[in-house]
């Protein structure tokens, strides 16, 4: 999970490597995100900013402290290894990074949120050197959903793909009304779990020009796509001095789509998770071939489209299979595991947000495996900062 340094600009434009950081000095935090403009972020919040959402982060924890997420965070849960806590502190910076991007509040030149009026429910998951168990992952998403959570950020993943566990917890958080959000992954390979677990919104990344991002995990799974390269937010000052840095990564992207789904939440309080989903997918910008598609799903995320659309409701959440022919009344068909094949463990790799996926591991197996997250980022700063050393 771990994020590293890209130091190859510095030794191939030192110049360029030190006068970067003062040329956006110059800039605020808000101004270097991008990604705002790009998505009409702007107009999207006077229709609404998230209040009286709460959004769970099952991540590496929260900063509670960080300025930019000022009352913004409450007292959450810790899993794995980090059990007993209540995930407001963060050592590695990858989960108040996600926060950040969701509902950061754009105060005093610092970093702005998709959704700044929403509240972050912290669930620190990792284990020892920032790794993510299954069960501990599946446990962080039925806390969440128990807890009040409307919608669930999962930048993280699992080269195994689903288990019974996993499954299981995605389906109890559906039945309990909450949207589910996921990277796909940064390894150019299939879409990881649980993103690739039926119900839960896969999201895919792009780039500054708007077009797949190279290294994004893709497939059939994939269902919406968002901004994924040089996303600029806030990071613990004890990761990054200036507390901000700029991350590539399906992580980020799928945070993006989750503080997306935090406004519709907030614009239409009494509007079920299923169609809060359907509203997203819906209204989604067309990038690839018309209609779904494996590398950007149904299309770029749109938060205006979404906030405004007047659809009908839908039975179930759309990306749910159909229920199965029944002589007996039906019932809504949940998440299903795929088919059960044998999964060789020696050749599992962790990956950078999250690894390929789509190969279930055999029923009752759970495992502790890596799930790395985004590429470490770039330390940023802002007019209110002074220039850190470049890396």
């Amino acid at each position: 999970m771990s994020w590293k340094h890209d130091v190859a600009d510095v030794h191939l434009l030192p110049a360029l490597a030190v006068a970067l950081p003062l040329l956006l000095a110059a800039q605020s935090i808000e101004e270097q995100e991008w990604h705002l403009d790009a998505l009409d972020v702007y107009t999207a919040q006077a229709q609404a900013r998230g209040d009286g959402v709460i959004v769970a982060v099952i991540d590496s924890g929260v900063d509670a402290k960080h300025p930019d997420l000022a009352g913004q965070v409450l007292p959450g849960a810790g899993f794995g290894r980090s059990k007993g806590t209540d995930g407001t502190t963060d050592g590695d910076g990858h989960g108040t990074g996600m926060a950040g991007i969701i509902a950061a509040n754009g105060k005093g030149g610092g970093a702005l949120g998709i959704a700044p009026g929403a509240k972050i429910l912290p669930i620190a998951s990792a284990d020892e050197k920032e790794q993510f168990g299954l069960d501990a992952v599946a446990e962080s998403i039925r806390w969440a959903a128990d807890h009040g959570a409307k919608v669930v950020n999962m930048s993280l993943g699992f080269s195994s793909s689903m288990t019974p566990t996993l499954v299981k917890a995605v389906n109890y958080a559906i039945e309990k009304d909450v949207v589910l959000v996921a990277a796909t992954g940064n390894e150019a390979k299939e879409v990881s779990a649980p993103a690739n677990i039926n119900g839960v919104i896969a999201v895919a990344g792009t780039n500054k020009a708007g077009k797949p991002w190279a290294s994004s995990n893709v497939g059939a799974d994939t269902v919406l796509a968002a901004p994924a390269e040089g996303i600029v937010t806030i990071a613990p000052e004890n990761v990054y001095a200036s507390g901000y840095a700029e991350m590539d990564g399906t992580s980020a992207a799928s945070a993006i789509v989750t503080g997306v789904a935090a406004l519709v939440r907030a614009r239409h309080p009494e509007m079920p998770a299923k169609d809060v989903v359907n509203a997203l997918i819906k209204t989604a910008t067309d990038l690839a071939e018309p209609g779904r598609d494996a590398t950007t799903g149904f299309g770029m995320v749109n938060p205006m489209g979404a906030l405004t659309a007047q659809l009908p409701a839908v039975e179930r959440n759309p990306l749910l299979p159909a229920p199965k022919p029944s002589t007996a009344q039906p019932t809504p068909t949940l998440a299903a595991q795929r088919p059960v094949q044998p999964v060789d463990m020696a050749a599992r790799l962790p990956f950078v947000a999250a690894v390929a996926g789509g190969t279930a591991v055999m029923t009752g197996l759970l495992i502790a495996l890596p799930a790395i997250r985004s590429r470490r980022p770039k330390p940023v700063v802002s007019e209110r900062d002074t220039p850190p050393t470049p890396w």
